[in-house]
């Protein structure tokens, strides 16, 4: 009787048994299947033998996974703090006691299931908003890092050897490129959270975001993954994805001593940019459509179309614009979808939208060769035909009519002066209690 009395206190804290058990048990599961299979398709490998790789396949996953989850952690701190102008260094302390949060409450996830919810000295309740943002990024980090790893999801490359033994690749080169991206999804999510809490994005957050993606691709320029023409060029692989398992070969080294390939970056660069302040107009009907930069530089519906230009932007650089089209669909298709499970204090489709865009951008990455392979999705290297044009001058006019579908309330597009944005916190640096988030604790690691 005590044990079920128990149980029902601390429900949070079952649930944190359950998840690292079953966590657990569906690695093994994964290990001896994956083992099992294996050895019955390849009669000269036995179970024993294949079931080493797969166990790294699950050390490689957890990994990115307690990466991601620390990550979203900081993340946390990054779209509480940075937009009030406060560093986001420093220990974690709750804003309403201002105790101190120990280490132990830190941990990803787990932490708030084992704190019930709750800060430890305040008993306030903690937003659930923490862990599922720590889970989320968690999960796209451990997917992306881990294919991106195992050389499966971007294009250009040559396959891993697939089978028992299938390895992870570690060079100079994957790391870079796997480090890149993960960033880039970090400054996602980070914005898209910012944008959804109604905030203006903050100019450190935009000049890291320029800093990281612009100045490491210009750095390294494979970082550019596809071209920026409408066809291949013979050189690009040659140039661009010389790869051999000790790292870049000195026919790669002489290519990229070439100014011709830094020109090509910069191009690519240009062209991202153009067609992110393409697709922002086009989606200001949407979201801002009093937005002027002429008359109204400074007003809201101005900001709010440049926080759009700056979150397209950050797609574009990563993935080229061939592809823009097709995830800003997918983000205004995800934004309608998950509408029902918004409350109705959360009726900024922007904010929505924003949200949907770092988990537009990890499928598109996580996809990348197989999309590219299709020919029906809009990507550079499949448009060498007429009919690969089409596809994406389909997906461009798609765009185009995304504001048909994503619109926010009748009553705000025609009052959008009265458009209730997130109150800015007081002196004390907390937010009025009307606001969802004001019990929020602020987390970091």
């Amino acid at each position: 009787m005590t044990s079920r009395r128990s149980r029902r206190r601390h429900p949070y804290r079952s649930l944190a048994w359950g998840v690292a058990g079953g966590y657990l048990i569906a690695a093994s599961v994964y290990v001896a299947a994956m083992s099992l299979w294996f050895a019955a398709g390849h009669g000269h490998w036995s179970a024993g033998e294949a079931m080493l790789p797969r166990i790294n396949d699950v050390v490689v996953f957890t990994f990115f996974a307690v990466c991601g989850g620390s990550v979203g952690s900081f993340l946390n701190v990054v779209v509480w703090r940075m937009p009030q102008g406060l560093g986001v260094n420093g220990h974690s302390y709750c804003p309403r006691c201002h105790h101190r949060l120990r280490a132990r409450d830190n941990v990803p996830v787990f932490g708030w299931l084992w704190l019930r919810g709750r800060c430890r000295d305040c008993r306030l309740p903690i937003s659930s908003r923490y862990p599922i943002v720590e889970a989320a990024v968690a999960i796209t980090f451990a997917l992306v890092g881990t294919l991106e790893l195992y050389g499966w999801n971007l294009p250009y490359r040559p396959y891993p050897f697939y089978g028992a033994l299938a390895m992870p690749v570690v060079s100079p080169e994957s790391i870079v490129v796997v480090g890149y991206h993960l960033v880039g999804l970090a400054i996602a999510w980070a914005m898209g959270l910012i944008r959804y809490d109604g905030h203006s994005m903050p100019a450190r957050l935009v000049a890291f975001a320029s800093v990281w993606l612009i100045g490491g691709m210009m750095l390294i320029p494979s970082l550019a993954v596809v071209p920026w023409q409408l066809t291949m060029p013979e050189d690009w692989i040659d140039a661009m994805w010389v790869h051999s398992s000790v790292g870049w070969s000195e026919r790669g080294r002489e290519h990229f001593r070439d100014a011709s390939v830094f020109v090509d970056v910069l191009v690519r660069i240009a062209t991202a940019l153009v067609a992110a302040g393409f697709f922002a107009r086009v989606l200001a009907r949407s979201f801002c459509p009093r937005a002027d930069l002429k008359s109204d530089p400074l007003g809201s519906q101005t900001r709010r179309m440049l926080d759009l230009v700056v979150m397209i932007s950050v797609v574009a650089v990563i993935i080229g614009w061939q592809s823009v089209s097709g995830v800003l669909l997918l983000a205004s298709l995800l934004a309608v979808i998950v509408r029902r499970w918004f409350g109705p204090e959360r009726t900024d489709v922007m904010g929505r939208f924003a949200l949907m865009m770092p988990i537009a951008l990890a499928t598109q990455i996580l996809f990348w060769r197989p999309l590219m392979e299709t020919r029906w999705w809009p990507s550079a290297p499949s448009l060498e035909s007429a009919s690969s044009r089409g596809v994406l001058l389909g997906f461009a006019i798609a765009t185009l009519l995304i504001p048909l579908w994503l619109r926010e309330n009748l009553w705000l597009r025609e009052n959008p002066q009265d458009r209730v944005e997130r109150p800015e916190p007081d002196e004390s640096g907390q937010e009025i209690e009307s606001e969802p988030a004001a019990t929020r604790p602020d987390q970091v690691d």
